[in-house]
């Protein structure tokens, strides 16, 4: 659901364009892609964007108020994922920063890059390499879509969640019926586990409604110490969890992406025939507008029970 690409600076540049206005347009074009869908490669290390401070500092005038913009919004958001550097000397020029990130792809594999005609052309590589005015071409640009169609296993989780689970500041999991005790949720643990920012571990929230029917809110929070604690501690966690009274939708919100999912963390019966579910991906209003309604200050739902887990 979150892709990651590599950027070349010259985009940014007008310098860079048979016409320098062009500049703003192109980068107009992909701004919504890199603000609501992706993560960006900060490549050696975080050489990258400071290669980006250098050049405003040297030539501002060059660099378009647009493409300030972005650059600021990327590191606003934690878009940028550092990288370790892989060439031994820093680029000095737009053509090396793509061959850093080129040889970045081959030891942690990418979407794609993006940079200007003159670089895609000098690198030859159309399956990785395209210029920003011809990203229509590009079948990783074509294949971006809003949704995605999954196996219900705990495994395709991770494996569709793994950026978000390495980078995001906060991560919410929102399903009325998550019991680590019951068969169907028996691989959520896994879930946690799977989270590895241990530099900065990430704000981690997970919601879920009183069954009054099967069990007390107490039995709830014995269940899920029990279960998941050993794991928590393992992974340098804490882990907030919050019993409402009933919602009904699930969701995984991070300060990155927002995902609805239709059957929530829950795995298919071995014996079901059709284990395949459908995530679809929220824009930046619908994510906010949902992590809003979870906050108890909201009063969109009723708090019945509230403790933590580290």
């Amino acid at each position: 659901m979150l892709v990651e690409y590599a950027v070349t600076p010259d985009i940014f540049d007008a310098n860079s364009y048979d016409y320098p206005e062009l500049c703003s347009s192109r980068i107009e074009y992909i701004k919504d892609a890199l603000l609501e869908e992706a993560l960006v490669r900060d490549l050696r290390n975080g050489e990258w964007c400071k290669y980006f401070q250098t050049c405003i500092k040297k030539n501002g005038d060059a660099w378009p108020q647009r493409s300030r913009e972005i650059i600021k919004e990327l590191i606003k958001q934690n878009r940028l994922r550092r990288v370790p550097a892989i060439q031994e000397t820093i680029p000095s020029s737009y053509l090396e920063w793509c061959n850093e990130a080129i040889i970045s792809h081959e030891q942690e594999p990418l979407n794609g890059v993006i940079t200007t005609q003159s670089v895609a052309t000098a690198v030859s590589k159309p399956d990785l390499v395209v210029s920003i005015d011809r990203l229509s071409s590009a079948i990783w640009w074509q294949n971006r879509s809003p949704s995605i169609r999954l196996l219900r296993t705990t495994e395709d989780y991770i494996h569709h969640l793994q950026l978000v689970f390495c980078h995001a500041n906060s991560i919410m999991f929102i399903d009325p019926y998550i019991d680590p005790v019951r068969s169907n949720y028996k691989g959520f643990h896994k879930l946690l586990a799977a989270i590895k920012k241990t530099d900065l571990p990430p704000v981690i929230e997970i919601h879920l409604c009183h069954l009054a029917n099967s069990i007390t809110k107490s039995e709830y929070e014995t269940d899920f110490r029990n279960k998941l604690s050993n794991v928590i501690q393992k992974a340098g966690l804490s882990v907030e969890i919050f019993i409402w009274d009933k919602f009904h939708d699930r969701y995984l919100i991070s300060n990155l992406i927002g995902i609805n999912l239709p059957h929530g963390f829950s795995i298919s019966d071995p014996d079901d025939p059709h284990p395949v579910t459908t995530w679809t991906r929220l824009g930046r209003k619908d994510k906010d507008d949902v992590q809003r309604e979870f906050d108890p200050a909201s009063g969109r739902h009723k708090l019945q029970h509230r403790f933590t887990v580290s």
